[in-house]
């Protein structure tokens, strides 16, 4: 059974969260014209839709309201949302979307200034600086820069700002787990305490704005919490598939050099057990043989898969998640950074299957 994370929003009118595709199509390309990448690590178990594109010369087939079964067809065409459920979103319409596409094709200066406006900037960015790129390479280094100067941290955004205006109550996040009767939820409050808990220890291992953090993980809720935490601090993640080989993540810590890899000790995807901490520990064998040693391996203990006592360990590099991670304080200041900061590593395969220079946001 896939795992999944359903993210919300506190903006939501209705008492039933919305479950936030994570492989959505952005307004615009990812080019000088588009400043927001949507990425993901997950693999095709892990997606959470709520469309399916009809296949090209497929013959028409009636659409089905959103929460109604589909027909057992392989090509049921678009999933036409109701009336009610449109009302909320904030893209309503197929005609919506299109305008504000072209607009940010016509005006991207001013189509994004928008879109960032909903942010909580530290700083605002230079008006004549909303975007300067050179694509030119007889007239210098190739560079897209977008809202030069202003300042902000993703995790305020995605946490704080909601605590602050009263909504630390509400769902932030739901989880579901391998088996029909597991599963989670944490309000923005509980996410924030539990982010900074994790910042708050990535600090005082030595971890600090621009250091690289592998993380290793499964859908559980410290995946997200974990990637909030080094936004916090300004360290750059880099999420590696729980499903990737040991050379695999071996490379990305070769290239990245990170000062902790987070992971946990084992997962079930139905009844087939994966112990990613010994693939972590051949990943880390491997990128030695590279000269990249890792000092820490933080490990969450996934009881529901595998035991303490039954997880191979090292002693003075791996450290267990519980046993450190809740002593520390539940508050943790935020590193203001540029918006031309990275934010997290997401390595691409070519056909060589060796990672590609690393996109950034």
């Amino acid at each position: 059974m896939a795992q999944y994370i359903y993210a919300t929003t506190a903006r939501c009118c209705c008492s039933s969260a919305r479950a936030l595709p994570l492989h959505a199509p952005a307004l615009a390309p990812s080019s000088s014209r588009s400043p927001l990448r949507w990425r993901s690590a997950m693999g095709a178990s892990d997606r959470l839709t709520v469309a399916a594109a009809k296949p090209r010369h497929a013959a028409p087939c009636a659409a089905t309201v959103l929460g109604e079964p589909l027909p057992a067809s392989d090509d049921h065409g678009l999933v036409h949302p109701s009336a009610d459920f449109a009302a909320q979103a904030l893209v309503s319409s197929p005609q919506q979307y299109l305008e504000m596409y072209q607009r940010s094709i016509d005006d991207p200066a001013g189509f994004w200034s928008e879109i960032a406006e909903t942010f909580y900037w530290k700083q605002k960015w230079s008006p004549e600086e909303v975007c300067t790129e050179n694509l030119d390479v007889t007239k210098g280094p190739i560079k897209i820069e977008w809202f030069k100067g202003g300042k902000t941290n993703i995790c305020h955004n995605a946490v704080d700002r909601y605590v602050e205006a009263g909504d630390g109550a509400k769902i932030a996040m739901y989880w579901e787990g391998n088996e029909p009767d597991q599963d989670g939820k944490l309000t923005y409050s509980e996410l924030l305490d539990k982010v900074c808990q994790l910042a708050n220890y990535l600090k005082s291992v030595g971890v600090e704005k621009g250091d690289a953090v592998v993380i290793y993980l499964p859908m559980l809720m410290e995946l997200p919490i974990a990637m909030l935490a080094c936004a916090r601090i300004g360290a750059v993640h880099s999420v590696v598939f729980a499903g990737f080989s040991a050379d695999a993540i071996a490379q990305r810590i070769t290239d990245c050099k990170p000062k902790v890899v987070i992971t946990c000790n084992a997962v079930k995807r139905g009844q087939k057990l994966i112990p990613l901490k010994d693939i972590v520990d051949a990943s880390l064998v491997e990128s030695a043989k590279n000269g990249v040693t890792v000092g820490i391996c933080l490990t969450y203990e996934n009881q529901l898969a595998m035991k303490k006592e039954d997880t191979q360990w090292i002693a003075g590099r791996d450290v267990w998640w519980q046993d450190v991670v809740p002593n520390f304080p539940t508050r943790c200041d935020v590193e203001w950074v540029d918006a031309e900061d990275p934010l997290f590593l997401l390595y691409t395969s070519g056909s060589t299957g060796k990672p590609k220079v690393p996109l950034t946001p």
